[in-house]
């Protein structure tokens, strides 16, 4: 892969991931407005159903964006449509417990989560992706990064959240 691909596939993970955060802030707000955690989450996922079947027809108008056959469907494994619902969880998890740690620590411990889980599935190669070893390197970074986590989680629980409501929430939307 060229440099300057590789670059612009960073760049995309960097703004990704900026964007989790404001994902964050989005759930704890919606949740001050609307009060019940599953229709927090019911609206999150159709809004990103409707935007996605928006970027769909769009796709298709523009360029000649492969469907899948139905035998394409018939072989997928049995546990791939679950990507999406198994994301959900993590929206759940936003709407019900970022508020007490704050956006920063949540996101921290997220990433330490995926980030052990992943070293785990590179190492073995599992889902389709190609086998990366579970090197001294990895595990060290991995060793460190969690290392970060526990002091930034450590300092985050030293604060009371203060109270949510529509109002203070309209405050921050100004």
């Amino acid at each position: 892969m060229a440099v300057v691909s590789l670059g612009l596939v960073f760049l995309f993970i960097l703004v990704s991931g900026g964007l989790r955060s404001i994902e964050v802030g989005c759930q704890n707000t919606q949740k001050i407005y609307v009060q019940n955690t599953w229709l927090c989450a019911v609206f999150s996922y159709a809004v990103a159903l409707a935007g996605f079947l928006i970027f769909l027809a769009v796709s298709r108008l523009v360029s000649e964006s492969p469907l899948p056959t139905l035998e394409d469907v018939r072989q997928m494994p049995w546990w791939a449509p679950f990507g999406g619902l198994i994301g959900g969880v993590a929206v759940v998890g936003m709407i019900t417990v970022a508020k007490y740690v704050g956006v920063a620590t949540f996101n921290a411990v997220v990433i330490v989560s995926e980030m052990l889980v992943a070293l785990v599935m590179d190492d073995l190669g599992l889902m389709g992706f190609a086998t990366r070893e579970m090197t001294l390197p990895r595990l060290l970074a991995a060793g460190l990064i969690t290392a970060a986590v526990y002091l930034m989680a450590s300092d985050s629980t030293k604060q009371e959240p203060a109270p949510r409501t529509a109002e203070s929430a309209e405050r921050v939307s100004r």
